[in-house]
């Protein structure tokens, strides 16, 4: 092991590590390192397409093998959204080998102190920040990301989450490592004195699917907070996003290899049958599994998968109630950004619109139903007439699926269409997936419908769902989020009554309120070392991203007593 090295990187990383602490003790915004794409030099941008080109059609090696391995099977299959096969390949494992290396990896990865582990994981960062725009050019190509947001999502602001994990386990792990000595008495007998010595230890073998609509935003928070608390991690990605995950990993690999460190700490899992994908989560040696994707493989492990801690982020998005507010135009722009904005296909997305019949309240007036919903139409033709390209904009669709459910629900069954979707022609991607926003508006649903439009619909198609009275848009909110789970709720209101029971409401269901977003501050948007992600008691998730239990679920703590 090199400590030499190690010692240059925990000095060289250590004002960025302690203003990371500072950040999550005060829990204020810091952002580690620029999402502005005028601070970085134009032919960074040209190199990382450049170097993302290059990897198409290739065998990508992820870490050292030997040479008798090289005979192993190779699998790969990830088709660009924007419409061609990207042709990489990747190394098929043996999950049982790559658990039972991880296994041995770990007696070395744990011995280390976290700061020296805080400090290699400092370096990995780094180094994956210098990659940020070949990661912006993955995040498209994967993900269907339009490029200035595979440079947020896919790159700066989940390298935010990496550093944010890292700094919350060094923090929790300095606040549990302890040797106290203390006196005491038992009865008529003697004073005696007691050493008692705590010590965290990692909870074991990390297991971490990640997702294709952020797979290195969803995927960082566990890969870095395992790999800092001294848990080896053996990363499974979605058969479409392999790609930002495997350069993850590579990159990890190679500054273990500076360090002296074994590589196996950390590993991917690729295989080209599914079954083995559960067979993996119920090895005996998995202690933590972490997953982001559609409820129906999340509900599986939690059922399954009893051995280990499971921890994940589903199938989920954010209803808006619109109730009054006082800068009507600005949450206009901010709603038809939102269901513009990737495609209305993240996790944040709002899908839902409840109006009261009644109207919206504004100053001096009330703009009835009707008109809020042709302004919101409008507002969405004005914004795709207004970003060219559209894909900077819209994104790709990620999914088939997802183009399937724009079809199924244009017929008009579950709601009148107030605005069309149709396919736009990339001038760049003649085959991509670009769909405009499909708005349809729903009156009174029936039960059956309630079903439909309750549940997560993957791709850009939305609600405007009108009722009654307050109390009805209460009763919905509370039956959708106990039946399928939410992971936010926005609010207009001018109306403090409103407000509070809202605030309740939320709390009470585990949701994420966003009162009065207007203009170009967005409900979807997340501020790391902030905002939580997941409210840990309905069917979205079980956990939440930036509490105190995601960290702590890595770690357990030891203790020895010694009498003098």
């Amino acid at each position: 092991m090199n400590f030499r090295q190690l010692k240059i990187w925990r000095d060289q990383h250590a004002p960025l590590l302690e203003q990371a602490v500072a950040a999550i003790t005060a829990r204020l915004p810091f952002a580690p390192f620029s999402d502005e794409l005028t601070s970085y030099d134009k032919t960074l941008i040209e190199q990382g397409e450049q170097q993302f080109m290059n990897i198409l059609g290739s065998r990508f090696q992820v870490g050292e093998h030997k040479r008798a391995d090289q005979t192993r099977k190779w699998v790969g299959g990830e088709i660009s959204p924007y419409g061609f096969p990207l042709g990489i390949t990747y190394r098929a494992e043996d999950f049982k080998e790559l658990a039972k290396r991880a296994n041995h990896a770990m007696k070395e990865w744990e011995r280390l102190s976290v700061s020296f582990r805080a400090a290699v994981l400092c370096e990995a960062i780094s180094k994956i920040h210098d990659k940020t725009f070949l990661f912006s050019h993955i995040g498209m190509h994967t993900s269907g990301h339009g490029f200035f947001m595979g440079f947020h999502a896919n790159a700066i602001h989940a390298q935010a989450r990496a550093l944010e994990s890292v700094a919350n386990v060094y923090q929790i792990e300095k606040g549990l490592d302890k040797e106290l000595h203390s006196e005491f008495v038992i009865g008529d007998g003697p004073p005696q004195r007691i050493q008692s010595s705590f010590r965290s230890k990692p909870l074991g073998l990390s297991l971490v699917y990640s997702g294709q609509v952020v797979p290195t935003w969803g995927a960082y928070p566990a890969i870095f907070a395992s790999l800092a608390a001294g848990c080896p991690v053996i990363t499974i990605p979605h058969s479409n996003a392999v790609l930002p995950i495997a350069l993850t990993v590579r990159i990890i690999k190679s500054v273990c290899t500076e360090a002296g460190i074994s590589q196996d700490i950390v590993n991917i899992f690729c295989s080209d049958d599914e079954k083995d994908y559960r067979a993996a989560a119920l090895h005996p040696s998995v202690k933590i599994i972490d997953y982001m994707g559609k409820s129906e493989f999340g509900d599986w492990l939690r059922q399954h998968a009893w051995h280990a801690r499971v921890l994940t982020q589903q199938s989920s998005y954010t209803p808006i109630f619109v109730h009054s507010t006082v800068d009507y135009d600005g949450m206009i722009e901010n709603l038809a950004f939102g269901l513009c904005s990737y495609s209305a296909q993240l996790c944040t997305s709002p899908q839902n619109i409840y109006v009261l019949r009644e109207g919206i309240r504004i100053p001096g007036g009330n703009i009835t139903v009707e008109k809020f919903q042709s302004d919101l139409v409008a507002e969405i033709d004005m914004l795709i007439q207004k970003i060219k390209p559209s894909r900077e904009l819209l994104g790709a669709i990620a999914d088939v699926a997802s183009v399937q459910n724009i079809h199924r629900f244009t017929e008009g069954k579950f709601g009148r269409v107030l605005r069309s979707s149709k396919t736009i022609i990339d001038p760049d991607f003649e085959a991509a997936r670009i769909m405009t926003p499909l708005v349809l508006t729903v009156r009174s649903p029936p039960d059956a419908c309630f079903d439909t439009y309750a549940r997560e619909i993957t791709g850009p198609v939305s609600f405007v769902i009108d009722k009654d009275d307050f109390k009805n848009v209460v009763k919905e909110l509370r039956n959708l989020s106990h039946k399928f789970g939410l992971l936010g709720v926005g609010l207009y209101t001018t109306d403090a009554k409103i407000e509070n029971a809202m605030k309740h409401i939320a709390a009470d269901i585990g949701a994420l309120l966003s009162i009065n977003f207007c203009q170009n501050y967005y409900i979807s948007q997340c501020a790391v070392f902030t905002d939580i992600h997941g409210g840990s008691i309905n069917p979205s998730s079980n956990v939440t991203y930036g509490a105190p239990l995601f960290y702590h679920s890595r770690l357990r703590l030891t203790e020895s007593r010694k009498i003098f």
